[in-house]
């Protein structure tokens, strides 16, 4: 009990509070009653008469007569009735002790005399009724568990109040404190307020709105940092494989020139016929050239900063020229050319490294299709965008293995033989080109063959 007093603010306020109230309440009461007398209308100096005419009547009377006139009787009802019953009036002996206990009490001016009866002689004078005082005294004690009671309730009820004022806005306060310490920076605080506490209110929300933004900032950066990293770990293990596979592919036709120069020098066997195999080596020397001037090129596509040189150009023209430079490779393997193309299609871009494109995909379609088959171009707008196909029939990729087509070094050959020619770098060029471009790539098995379709 005590360990939650001590950890709950409201309760402390609270009780703090109305034992202080109760308190002053006491206090007050107590003042009250230790000094709130009787308060007396008249002044004894205007019973002082009374008293002396008292003292002058009283020696020719026997003391019979005067117990029964002056204790009980006309002096007393005067001093009641005059005097609103403030005074009593005493006849006591002079030697008697009830006389000596009124020393130092404010009375009347004390009359000596004697009864006509007897030789004691008494003392005659009027003091104040000290019964006035007790009555209200007595009524002040019957007052105690009325104003007890109330006291405590006033006390409660203030305390409550009181607590709530001070206490709700601090508590509110403390909520949205825990909620940002868990990085929870959602609440702000409804206090409305001038004081102190709504100053503190204010900063708090300051500081909450100025912490989530700076919390989402934060997280947008780490965000972005780690896609950074996720994506400078891709490119260097690209450039592993890339540099490994290069490696590989390099090695092979060197390899293949050394053999038969060597075989050529020393007149072995089969390579004693100089000629066949000179223009054997130089048949691979063209392919590694070709495989170098590839890597040079990819190279440079890859260079950080590279931007390719942009002007408008036909596109059509571009389509048309191309077609015609591979004509003989056409009637070489018998395939049929069945073109559409859309006249005079302008687009924005490098004119160079888009004839690459064209011609890779149209290399690739005459190298992997059989025999008298059929090659399809077409160029056309689909709403606002610009695209252009190839389509080779009498072949199909599997599915599986498309989505590496545009690897590096990539061949859907797992022999990676070079009877279908290529290095494996064609479509890795392409990609990177259109990527350049903003322009999208797609390769798709249909019922005929295999359709490549760009999207600029």
């Amino acid at each position: 009990m005590i360990k939650k007093i001590r950890s709950s603010l409201s309760v402390k306020v609270f009780a703090l509070t109305a034992l202080l109230m109760a308190a002053c309440c006491a206090v007050t009461w107590l003042c009250i009653a230790r000094f709130s007398p009787y308060i007396y209308r008249h002044r004894l100096e205007e019973a002082e008469e009374l008293a002396r005419l008292a003292c002058l009547e009283l020696p020719n009377s026997d003391f019979s007569e005067s117990e029964l006139k002056y204790d009980t009787g006309l002096f007393n009802e005067t001093l009641k009735t005059q005097f609103d019953d403030e005074f009593v009036f005493y006849i006591l002996p002079s030697d008697s002790a009830e006389l000596r206990s009124f020393d130092g009490v404010d009375t009347t001016t004390r009359y000596r005399f004697c009864f006509a009866d007897s030789d004691v002689e008494y003392t005659v004078f009027i003091a104040k009724n000290t019964e006035k005082e007790s009555q209200i005294t007595e009524a002040l004690q019957k007052a105690v568990p009325v104003l007890s009671v109330v006291i405590i309730a006033v006390s409660m009820i203030a305390a409550f109040f009181y607590t709530v004022y001070m206490t709700t806005p601090i508590k509110r306060i403390s909520k949205i404190s825990k909620q940002m310490a868990a990085l929870d920076f959602s609440g702000l605080c409804p206090v409305r307020r001038t004081d102190e506490i709504g100053v503190l209110s204010e900063s708090l929300n300051e500081l909450s709105e100025k912490l989530s933004y700076a919390l989402s900032e934060l997280q947008s950066a780490n965000k972005q940092l780690q896609a950074d990293i996720a994506k400078e770990r891709e490119l260097e293990r690209q450039r592993i494989d890339f540099f490994s596979a290069a490696s590989h592919e390099l090695k092979t036709p060197i390899t293949i020139i050394k053999g038969q120069l060597q075989g050529m020098l020393c007149n072995i066997g089969r390579y004693k016929d100089h000629r066949t195999y000179l223009a054997e080596s130089l048949e691979v020397t063209n392919t590694l050239e070709q495989m170098v001037q590839e890597l040079l090129t990819v190279s440079r596509l890859e260079t950080p900063g590279y931007i390719c040189t942009r002007s408008r150009f036909n596109f059509t023209r571009l389509a048309e020229d191309r077609l015609a430079a591979f004509d003989d490779l056409f009637v070489q393997k018998e395939l049929a050319l069945e073109k559409s193309l859309l006249p005079e299609t302008y687009l924005d871009g490098d004119a160079q490294l888009l004839q690459k494109v064209v011609d890779n995909l149209i290399h690739n379609a005459i190298t992997y299709s059989p025999v008298q088959n059929k090659i399809a171009v077409r160029l056309w707008r689909e709403q606002d965008r610009v695209c252009f196909s190839v389509e080779n029939t009498g072949v199909h990729i599997p599915d599986k293995t498309i989505p590496k087509l545009f690897e590096a070094f990539y061949r859907v050959d797992t022999s990676r033989s070079r009877r279908t020619g290529g290095s494996g770098l064609g479509l890795y060029i392409v990609k990177t080109i259109l990527d350049l471009h903003n322009a999208e790539i797609e390769i798709v098995n249909t019922i005929q063959g295999v359709l490549t379709k760009i999207s600029f």
